[in-house]
């Protein structure tokens, strides 16, 4: 009975963890990300909100420079982005070069 108690807490604890996943939302407006820099828990999901008025492409590249290509993303679009696993990444726009961002995931 005693290893029911210390297998059952532990289950408890990392089922939580899944429950609180957070979302965050990072706005484009002027051709810039509303953050330059932004931290989040590995699990979390960043929405890319274009308010804008011109097109964008999501690019996210992590240290190892391997990229992940989001796609087009037109005024008004959300592109969503889980971040699964801890590291540095860098969120860029293909299309306006000055436009990047890093995420940190811990």
């Amino acid at each position: 009975m005693r290893q029911l108690w210390i297998v059952a807490p532990a289950t408890l604890f990392l089922a939580a963890g899944v429950c609180f996943a957070a979302a965050t939302e990072i706005d484009q407006v002027g051709q810039k990300f509303s953050q330059t820099t932004l931290a989040v828990v590995a699990g979390d999901t960043v929405h890319f909100v274009n308010h804008d008025d011109v097109t964008h492409n999501i690019n996210v590249i992590d240290a190892d420079d391997n990229a992940v290509d989001k796609g087009l993303q037109k005024p008004g679009d959300t592109i969503d982005q889980l971040f699964d696993k801890a590291g540095k990444f860098v969120v860029r726009c293909s299309i306006h070069p000055k436009m990047k961002m890093t995420v940190v995931v811990k």
